[in-house]
């Protein structure tokens, strides 16, 4: 989600009438999301799928800038990222307009493409195990009726529901405390430096947390990053010295962000 989702910012309808939703709300857009990307104002959470039957029954898991996240009837353990409609999305700087387009023509540069290939580069160089309970897994492109969708791992929270994203904890429904995530994010980031994984995208919403044992944990629900990014020369993910610099800048961005959305002193774990 993100799903980028952004993935896994929790709705609880199930999804219908994206068709209608896009045919009302072209050129009207409002709102903020993940990453305060301005989304239409008339569809609703709720609102974001067409009316395909064979997915009506789904639950809108999330939705971001550029795709929607829903449950997947064939498997409670994986979600389905569907990339939303050129009407749907958001205007973009003219690099991100330029990759839609040329995603339009090439496939294999649409948003689901590049991550399932992250991840299978990820896996290989890494295993199943390092991998765990940190990034999500990308099990594959398959056909719903709405168009190919991504199968994702869902990570779910220890009651079993869809666990919620950094930035529904920040912004949305606070339940720990800045230190407690903000020591998170440098356990993420170690591992990030320990592996020498160049993922800079650390935004609040391509991230879900668990409650661990030892107090909440980040898991990455988006991993595009690690082969695309907005450098013309992607020094940083060839370059060790420059790929920790730049981890590091961006946890710090990450951790800044979390002190400014929670309240000091708040009755919060």
């Amino acid at each position: 989600m993100a799903a980028g989702a952004r993935a896994h910012r929790c709705a609880t309808a199930p999804a219908t009438g994206l068709r209608a939703c896009l045919q009302a709300t072209r050129g009207s857009q409002t709102g903020s999301l993940g990453h305060h990307r301005r989304m239409p104002t008339s569809c609703s959470v709720d609102a974001l799928l067409s009316d395909a039957p064979g997915l009506s029954g789904c639950t809108l898991l999330g939705h971001g800038a550029n795709r929607m996240v829903l449950s997947d009837p064939a498997d409670p353990g994986c979600c389905l990222k569907l990339e939303l409609p050129a009407p749907a999305r958001t205007s973009g700087s003219l690099r991100t307009r330029l990759r839609r387009r040329l995603a339009r023509l090439f496939p294999q540069l649409g948003e689901n493409a590049v991550e399932l290939r992250a991840w299978h580069r990820l896996f290989t160089r890494l295993g199943a195990d390092a991998l765990a309970g940190r990034i999500a897994a990308s099990h594959g492109i398959i056909e719903t009726p709405a168009g190919p969708a991504l199968r994702c791992e869902l990570v779910r929270d220890a009651d079993g529901r869809p666990a919620p994203s950094l930035y529904a904890l920040l912004y949305e429904t606070p339940r720990f405390t800045a230190d407690a995530l903000c020591a998170a994010v440098d356990d993420f980031e170690a591992w990030l430096q320990w592996h020498a994984i160049p993922l800079f995208d650390l935004n609040a919403g391509n991230f879900v947390v668990i409650d661990g044992d030892g107090g909440p944990r980040m898991i990455c629900v988006d991993a595009k990053s690690t082969l695309s990014g907005k450098e013309l020369l992607p020094l940083s993910r060839q370059l060790p010295a420059l790929r920790r610099r730049k981890i590091a800048r961006r946890a710090e961005r990450l951790r800044k962000r979390i002190r400014t959305a929670l309240p000091t002193g708040a009755s919060l774990r």
